[in-house]
């Protein structure tokens, strides 16, 4: 199975980028800013009014440390936002066979070269960087592993406002192979719930990260 139709870049209409959105905890951040953040290999959080939520890190240059601080910050389920045509070339099987939504989970991968048991940050940034390598190929995956590949076909519209969805379009901006580590925050008042845009507000600004506001 082939891509045929050119995937679509982000929508700048559903988003309010930092320098649009008041108060100190912005730290003045602008739209160039949370490219150049995740260029960098940084996390940006990114919230959703009525929604958790949840925190992106470009794969090409995942870090042990922006891994660490994605595991530390959410429920510790990291996945990894991947096009469609990436997916089909590393023969990432879905974990459901009978789905074909646009934003698919698929079954679980670890690098061979480099990780461990697969389960640390450092292992999970391993294989985050070889999953977007353009030289990996399927033989240079283990399965099943501890990070979980999104597979995400922006021809189905309807899944446009997934997270998985969200994460690799912004990570589209940095002109990086694409790809995004994702991962739901958890609430700072109240650990046994996810993070609400309120507190998406206060963490963003208390870790110096930007917020990006899906609309």
């Amino acid at each position: 199975m082939t891509l045929t139709a050119p995937e679509r870049d982000i929508d700048d209409t559903r988003l309010a980028w930092p320098d649009s959105l008041s108060g100190p905890e912005q730290q003045g951040y602008s739209g160039s800013d949370v490219t150049r953040h995740l260029a960098a290999g940084r996390p940006v959080v990114v919230s959703r009014p009525h929604r958790h939520g949840f925190v992106v890190v470009a794969a090409h240059d995942a870090s042990t440390t922006a891994a660490a601080f994605v595991i530390r910050h959410s429920s510790g389920f990291v996945q990894i936002a991947l096009p469609r045509r990436r997916c089909e070339e590393l023969l990432l099987p879905p974990m459901n066979p009978f789905d074909t939504g646009g934003a698919r989970m698929c079954v679980g991968v670890d690098a061979v070269r480099g990780t461990g048991t697969g389960i640390s940050a450092a292992d999970r940034a391993t294989t985050a960087r070889a999953l977007v390598d353009p030289v990996t190929v399927p033989g240079d995956l283990t399965r099943p592993g501890h990070l979980v590949p999104v597979c995400v076909d922006h021809r189905d519209t309807d899944m446009r406002d997934s997270a998985a969805a969200i994460a690799l379009d912004l990570t589209r901006r940095t002109g990086l192979p694409p790809g995004a580590l994702f991962a739901d925050l958890v609430g700072m008042a109240d650990p046994t719930r996810m993070m609400n845009h309120t507190e998406c507000v206060v963490f963003s600004g208390t870790h110096n990260l930007p917020l990006v506001t899906v609309l």
